[in-house]
């Protein structure tokens, strides 16, 4: 088909697969020592029994540069390396099921080196809201709870895709929505699904029109994501937990049916 790009189609390598997982590995152990080295020091008692104040300012001691920042710095990393743990998480969990059923792409590797990053923005935009709207104009870095911060990051990061779709759909009710333009995205229409039936670990190509933006494809109850996508056609594969029923591909614009159903086993 002329609207196939060869780019990434092939499956992934050990070595790819190897040098995915070492990447996800280190950054887990570096991301975990961030954490720990920059939260947030808790107030202490004096000789007297008094309770002392949090300290303004800690160190952070990493390896050949040892940092001081304060409380307020302390979280904006902290709510960083908890949205990237977050992401590593649900990158480590996709690429082990991917290689287990032995249907990784190696257009999804690109994915797992960005997904970290992606999880730590949305972390620190979810954080700066929240901030914005939970503490009033006089309140200071020392009346956030970080482990109550901490543990929002890390959702955040764990679950990327539907937190971008929530922050897209809190903020499309208060802004006016833009008028389409001409390079407005199409609606998603489905005309065919190949093959029509399957077990689990089943490659599936589904074919139409306005499926670039496609983030999954639904298989009765269970969801999977979506591999390879452009506006003619898109790749998945068949999740575990699937039931006979028309595949729906889910978009930003949108959701479409496909015509016929899928038959799984």
């Amino acid at each position: 088909m002329a609207d196939e790009s060869p780019v990434g189609t092939e499956y992934a390598r050990t070595r790819d697969i190897v040098a995915a997982s070492a990447f996800l590995l280190l950054l887990t152990a570096a991301l975990l020592t961030l954490l720990v080295q920059a939260w947030p020091p808790a107030a202490g008692t004096a000789p007297d029994g008094r309770v002392q104040p949090p300290p303004s300012s800690t160190v952070v001691h990493l390896p050949g540069w040892s940092p001081r920042l304060s409380r307020e710095s302390g979280l904006f990393v902290v709510v960083l390396a908890a949205g990237a743990l977050g992401a590593v998480v649900h990158a480590l969990r996709s690429l082990y099921w991917y290689v287990g059923n032995r249907a990784l792409r190696r257009s999804w590797l690109m994915m797992y080196l960005f997904l970290p990053f992606v999880g730590a923005l949305l972390a620190l935009i979810v954080y700066l809201v929240l901030r914005g709207g939970l503490t009033s104009p006089a309140g200071g870095a020392s009346d956030v709870n970080p482990y109550g911060i901490t543990a929002i990051a890390a959702l955040v990061g764990l679950f990327s895709r539907e937190t971008a779709e929530k922050l897209r759909t809190v903020f499309a009710t208060l802004l006016a929505p833009a008028q389409p333009g001409r390079d407005q995205a199409l609606s998603p229409r489905i005309t065919s699904v190949e093959p029509a039936s399957g077990p689990a670990g089943t490659a599936v190509v589904v074919r139409g029109s306005g499926l670039s933006s496609a983030t999954a494809v639904r298989f009765g109850g269970a969801e999977a994501p979506v591999t390879d996508a452009t506006d003619a056609r898109l790749r998945t594969t068949v999740p575990p937990g699937a039931t006979t029923d028309r595949p729906v591909v889910t978009t930003p614009g949108g959701s479409a049916t496909a015509p016929t159903t899928f038959t799984v086993g």
